[in-house]
Protein backbone atom coordinates (compact mmCIF):
# COMPACT_ATOMS: atom_id res chain seq x y z
CA UNK A 1 0.00 0.00 0.00
CA UNK A 2 2.77 2.45 0.95
CA UNK A 3 4.78 1.45 -2.11
CA UNK A 4 1.80 2.07 -4.39
CA UNK A 5 1.14 5.51 -2.92
CA UNK A 6 4.80 6.53 -3.02
CA UNK A 7 5.01 5.75 -6.76
CA UNK A 8 2.14 8.10 -7.61
CA UNK A 9 3.83 11.45 -7.14
CA UNK A 10 1.08 13.59 -8.70
CA UNK A 11 -1.65 12.10 -6.54
CA UNK A 12 0.50 12.35 -3.42
CA UNK A 13 1.10 16.01 -4.22
CA UNK A 14 -2.67 16.52 -4.16
CA UNK A 15 -2.52 15.80 -0.42
CA UNK A 16 -1.75 19.50 -0.04
CA UNK A 17 -5.35 20.22 -1.01
CA UNK A 18 -6.38 18.98 2.43
CA UNK A 19 -6.35 22.36 4.11
CA UNK A 20 -6.20 22.87 7.87
CA UNK A 21 -9.91 23.87 8.08
CA UNK A 22 -10.92 20.65 6.26
CA UNK A 23 -8.81 18.51 8.60
CA UNK A 24 -10.08 20.29 11.72
CA UNK A 25 -13.74 19.98 10.72
CA UNK A 26 -13.40 16.34 9.71
CA UNK A 27 -11.57 15.62 12.97
CA UNK A 28 -14.51 17.12 14.86
CA UNK A 29 -16.90 14.98 12.82
CA UNK A 30 -14.88 11.89 13.71
CA UNK A 31 -14.91 12.84 17.38
CA UNK A 32 -18.71 13.00 17.25
CA UNK A 33 -18.75 9.71 15.36
CA UNK A 34 -16.78 8.05 18.17
CA UNK A 35 -19.27 9.32 20.74
CA UNK A 36 -22.26 7.96 18.81
CA UNK A 37 -20.46 4.67 18.19
CA UNK A 38 -19.79 4.37 21.90
CA UNK A 39 -23.44 5.04 22.67
CA UNK A 40 -24.65 2.42 20.20
CA UNK A 41 -22.43 -0.26 21.78
CA UNK A 42 -23.14 0.85 25.34
CA UNK A 43 -26.93 1.00 25.23
CA UNK A 44 -27.64 -2.77 25.02
CA UNK A 45 -24.95 -3.51 27.63
CA UNK A 46 -26.54 -1.17 30.18
CA UNK A 47 -29.50 -3.56 30.31
CA UNK A 48 -27.23 -6.14 31.97
CA UNK A 49 -24.57 -3.99 33.68
CA UNK A 50 -26.21 -1.44 35.91
CA UNK A 51 -24.29 1.78 36.39
CA UNK A 52 -21.98 1.28 33.40
CA UNK A 53 -21.03 4.84 32.54
CA UNK A 54 -20.53 6.40 29.13
CA UNK A 55 -16.93 7.49 29.64
CA UNK A 56 -16.05 4.37 31.61
CA UNK A 57 -17.07 2.25 28.63
CA UNK A 58 -15.35 4.65 26.22
CA UNK A 59 -12.05 4.06 27.99
CA UNK A 60 -12.56 0.28 27.92
CA UNK A 61 -13.50 0.37 24.24
CA UNK A 62 -10.40 2.43 23.47
CA UNK A 63 -8.27 -0.20 25.16
CA UNK A 64 -9.88 -2.82 22.95
CA UNK A 65 -9.38 -0.57 19.94
CA UNK A 66 -5.63 -0.43 20.62
CA UNK A 67 -5.35 -4.15 21.34
CA UNK A 68 -7.06 -4.76 17.99
CA UNK A 69 -3.94 -3.35 16.33
CA UNK A 70 -1.92 -6.11 18.00
CA UNK A 71 -4.34 -9.05 18.10
CA UNK A 72 -6.57 -9.21 15.01
CA UNK A 73 -10.03 -10.79 14.68
CA UNK A 74 -11.27 -10.55 18.30
CA UNK A 75 -8.67 -8.64 20.32
CA UNK A 76 -10.92 -5.65 20.98
CA UNK A 77 -13.91 -7.81 21.87
CA UNK A 78 -11.78 -9.82 24.31
CA UNK A 79 -10.75 -6.66 26.18
CA UNK A 80 -14.36 -5.50 26.53
CA UNK A 81 -15.51 -8.94 27.62
CA UNK A 82 -12.71 -9.31 30.17
CA UNK A 83 -13.55 -5.98 31.81
CA UNK A 84 -17.32 -6.44 31.76
CA UNK A 85 -17.07 -9.96 33.16
CA UNK A 86 -15.49 -8.37 36.25
CA UNK A 87 -18.55 -6.12 36.41
CA UNK A 88 -20.76 -9.21 36.55
CA UNK A 89 -21.75 -9.51 32.90
CA UNK A 90 -22.42 -13.06 31.71
CA UNK A 91 -20.86 -14.30 28.49
CA UNK A 92 -24.22 -14.88 26.79
CA UNK A 93 -25.45 -11.40 27.77
CA UNK A 94 -22.32 -9.88 26.25
CA UNK A 95 -22.73 -11.94 23.09
CA UNK A 96 -26.36 -10.93 22.66
CA UNK A 97 -25.71 -7.22 23.28
CA UNK A 98 -22.73 -7.21 20.89
CA UNK A 99 -24.72 -8.98 18.18
CA UNK A 100 -27.54 -6.47 18.59
CA UNK A 101 -25.21 -3.49 18.16
CA UNK A 102 -23.32 -4.96 15.19
CA UNK A 103 -26.41 -6.15 13.32
CA UNK A 104 -28.13 -2.79 13.64
CA UNK A 105 -24.91 -1.01 12.64
CA UNK A 106 -24.89 -3.12 9.48
CA UNK A 107 -28.55 -2.31 8.80
CA UNK A 108 -27.87 1.41 9.28
CA UNK A 109 -24.92 1.27 6.88
CA UNK A 110 -27.02 -0.54 4.28
CA UNK A 111 -29.85 1.99 4.59
CA UNK A 112 -27.37 4.84 4.09
CA UNK A 113 -25.75 3.09 1.11
CA UNK A 114 -29.10 2.52 -0.62
CA UNK A 115 -30.21 6.10 0.04
CA UNK A 116 -26.90 7.55 -1.22
CA UNK A 117 -27.02 5.34 -4.32
CA UNK A 118 -30.52 6.58 -5.10
CA UNK A 119 -29.54 10.23 -4.67
CA UNK A 120 -26.41 9.75 -6.78
CA UNK A 121 -28.55 8.12 -9.47
CA UNK A 122 -30.83 11.16 -9.59
CA UNK A 123 -27.98 13.69 -9.50
CA UNK A 124 -25.29 12.12 -11.71
CA UNK A 125 -27.06 9.43 -13.71
CA UNK A 126 -26.95 5.66 -13.45
CA UNK A 127 -24.07 4.45 -11.23
CA UNK A 128 -21.82 1.64 -12.49
CA UNK A 129 -23.45 -1.79 -12.40
CA UNK A 130 -20.85 -3.09 -9.94
CA UNK A 131 -21.68 -0.30 -7.49
CA UNK A 132 -25.38 -1.07 -7.80
CA UNK A 133 -24.54 -4.71 -7.18
CA UNK A 134 -22.47 -3.87 -4.09
CA UNK A 135 -25.25 -1.67 -2.69
CA UNK A 136 -27.77 -4.44 -3.29
CA UNK A 137 -25.39 -6.95 -1.71
CA UNK A 138 -24.95 -4.82 1.42
CA UNK A 139 -28.74 -4.45 1.68
CA UNK A 140 -29.30 -8.21 1.25
CA UNK A 141 -26.61 -8.97 3.83
CA UNK A 142 -28.14 -6.59 6.36
CA UNK A 143 -31.67 -7.96 5.87
CA UNK A 144 -30.38 -11.52 6.26
CA UNK A 145 -28.41 -10.65 9.40
CA UNK A 146 -31.39 -8.87 10.96
CA UNK A 147 -33.74 -11.74 10.12
CA UNK A 148 -31.39 -14.35 11.61
CA UNK A 149 -30.89 -12.20 14.71
CA UNK A 150 -34.64 -11.82 15.27
CA UNK A 151 -35.15 -15.58 14.78
CA UNK A 152 -32.13 -16.59 16.89
CA UNK A 153 -33.99 -17.00 20.24
CA UNK A 154 -36.62 -19.17 18.56
CA UNK A 155 -34.01 -21.24 16.74
CA UNK A 156 -31.93 -21.58 19.91
CA UNK A 157 -34.87 -23.23 21.65
CA UNK A 158 -35.09 -26.03 19.10
CA UNK A 159 -34.53 -29.49 20.72
CA UNK A 160 -31.84 -30.42 18.20
CA UNK A 161 -29.72 -27.44 19.25
CA UNK A 162 -29.80 -28.14 22.97
CA UNK A 163 -26.41 -29.89 22.84
CA UNK A 164 -24.77 -26.51 22.10
CA UNK A 165 -25.14 -24.78 25.46
CA UNK A 166 -23.85 -21.42 24.22
CA UNK A 167 -26.58 -21.38 21.55
CA UNK A 168 -29.45 -22.91 23.50
CA UNK A 169 -28.88 -20.35 26.26
CA UNK A 170 -30.01 -17.59 23.91
CA UNK A 171 -33.55 -18.93 23.69
CA UNK A 172 -34.68 -16.57 26.44
CA UNK A 173 -33.22 -13.37 24.96
CA UNK A 174 -35.20 -10.59 23.33
CA UNK A 175 -34.72 -6.95 22.40
CA UNK A 176 -37.38 -4.30 22.85
CA UNK A 177 -38.41 -2.17 19.91
CA UNK A 178 -37.38 0.94 21.85
CA UNK A 179 -33.84 -0.36 22.39
CA UNK A 180 -33.46 -1.45 18.79
CA UNK A 181 -34.74 1.89 17.51
CA UNK A 182 -32.33 3.85 19.70
CA UNK A 183 -29.33 1.70 18.76
CA UNK A 184 -30.24 1.95 15.08
CA UNK A 185 -30.57 5.75 15.34
CA UNK A 186 -27.19 6.10 17.09
CA UNK A 187 -25.56 3.85 14.49
CA UNK A 188 -27.14 5.76 11.62
CA UNK A 189 -25.90 9.11 12.93
CA UNK A 190 -22.43 7.63 13.35
CA UNK A 191 -22.45 6.34 9.76
CA UNK A 192 -23.73 9.69 8.47
CA UNK A 193 -20.84 11.49 10.18
CA UNK A 194 -18.36 9.05 8.64
CA UNK A 195 -20.13 9.43 5.29
CA UNK A 196 -19.64 13.20 5.36
CA UNK A 197 -16.03 12.85 6.51
CA UNK A 198 -15.16 10.41 3.72
CA UNK A 199 -17.02 12.47 1.15
CA UNK A 200 -15.40 15.72 2.21
CA UNK A 201 -11.92 14.21 2.00
CA UNK A 202 -12.65 12.82 -1.46
CA UNK A 203 -14.09 16.14 -2.61
CA UNK A 204 -10.96 17.95 -1.42
CA UNK A 205 -8.71 15.63 -3.43
CA UNK A 206 -10.83 15.00 -6.52
CA UNK A 207 -12.28 17.37 -9.13
CA UNK A 208 -15.51 15.36 -9.48
CA UNK A 209 -18.54 17.68 -9.13
CA UNK A 210 -20.39 15.17 -6.92
CA UNK A 211 -17.31 14.20 -4.93
CA UNK A 212 -18.97 14.60 -1.52
CA UNK A 213 -21.85 12.27 -2.33
CA UNK A 214 -19.77 9.81 -4.34
CA UNK A 215 -16.98 9.72 -1.77
CA UNK A 216 -19.47 9.15 1.02
CA UNK A 217 -20.96 6.28 -0.94
CA UNK A 218 -17.51 4.65 -1.00
CA UNK A 219 -17.60 4.56 2.81
CA UNK A 220 -21.17 3.28 3.01
CA UNK A 221 -20.65 0.43 0.53
CA UNK A 222 -17.33 -0.66 2.02
CA UNK A 223 -18.42 -0.32 5.67
CA UNK A 224 -19.35 -4.02 6.23
CA UNK A 225 -15.67 -4.93 5.81
CA UNK A 226 -14.80 -2.66 8.73
CA UNK A 227 -16.73 -4.98 11.04
CA UNK A 228 -14.48 -7.95 10.24
CA UNK A 229 -10.97 -7.72 11.67
CA UNK A 230 -8.72 -9.64 9.27
CA UNK A 231 -5.39 -7.96 9.96
CA UNK A 232 -4.23 -6.04 13.05
CA UNK A 233 -6.51 -3.00 13.12
CA UNK A 234 -7.70 -4.13 9.69
CA UNK A 235 -4.78 -2.10 8.40
CA UNK A 236 -4.58 -2.40 4.63
CA UNK A 237 -7.93 -4.16 4.30
CA UNK A 238 -10.03 -1.04 4.92
CA UNK A 239 -7.77 1.08 2.71
CA UNK A 240 -7.73 -1.23 -0.29
CA UNK A 241 -11.48 -1.91 0.00
CA UNK A 242 -12.16 1.83 -0.11
CA UNK A 243 -9.73 2.30 -3.00
CA UNK A 244 -11.31 -0.47 -5.08
CA UNK A 245 -14.86 0.76 -4.49
CA UNK A 246 -13.70 4.30 -5.26
CA UNK A 247 -12.20 3.10 -8.54
CA UNK A 248 -15.61 1.73 -9.55
CA UNK A 249 -16.97 5.24 -8.99
CA UNK A 250 -14.27 6.92 -11.15
CA UNK A 251 -11.82 7.83 -8.37
CA UNK A 252 -8.12 7.14 -8.70
CA UNK A 253 -6.84 4.21 -6.63
CA UNK A 254 -4.10 6.29 -5.02
CA UNK A 255 -6.62 8.97 -4.07
CA UNK A 256 -8.73 6.30 -2.43
CA UNK A 257 -5.78 4.99 -0.45
CA UNK A 258 -4.85 8.51 0.70
CA UNK A 259 -8.43 9.25 1.78
CA UNK A 260 -8.67 5.97 3.70
CA UNK A 261 -5.33 6.56 5.43
CA UNK A 262 -6.27 10.12 6.41
CA UNK A 263 -9.63 8.80 7.65
CA UNK A 264 -7.80 6.24 9.81
CA UNK A 265 -5.53 8.96 11.21
CA UNK A 266 -8.49 11.19 12.03
CA UNK A 267 -10.21 8.26 13.75
CA UNK A 268 -7.15 7.61 15.92
CA UNK A 269 -6.88 11.29 16.84
CA UNK A 270 -10.58 11.49 17.63
CA UNK A 271 -10.30 8.41 19.83
CA UNK A 272 -7.38 10.04 21.61
CA UNK A 273 -9.37 13.25 22.19
CA UNK A 274 -12.17 11.16 23.64
CA UNK A 275 -9.74 9.45 26.01
CA UNK A 276 -8.47 12.81 27.28
CA UNK A 277 -12.00 14.07 27.83
CA UNK A 278 -13.07 10.79 29.44
CA UNK A 279 -10.05 10.75 31.72
CA UNK A 280 -10.79 14.32 32.83
CA UNK A 281 -14.46 13.49 33.45
CA UNK A 282 -13.69 10.36 35.47
CA UNK A 283 -11.02 12.22 37.44
CA UNK A 284 -13.48 14.96 38.38
CA UNK A 285 -16.10 12.42 39.43
CA UNK A 286 -13.62 10.54 41.62
CA UNK A 287 -12.82 13.64 43.67
CA UNK A 288 -14.59 13.77 47.05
Amino acid sequence: MVAHVSRSHEEVASFQRLSAPVLIITLFLQFLSQLFSNGALLLPLQTYVKGLGFWEFFMVRTGGFLVGYIVPVAGGIAVRLSYLRRRGLAYLDFTWATLLSNVLALVAAAALAVFATGVLWMVAGTPPARVLGLSAGVLALSVTALTVFRLLPRLAGHPRLQKWRWLSGMSGFSASRRTMTRVFALSLVRHCLNFVTFGWLYQSLSPLPSGLLTGGLVYAVASPLRMVQITPGNLGVDEWAAAMVGKMLAFDVTTGLIVALVFRGLTLLAQGLGVLLGWAWLALRSKP
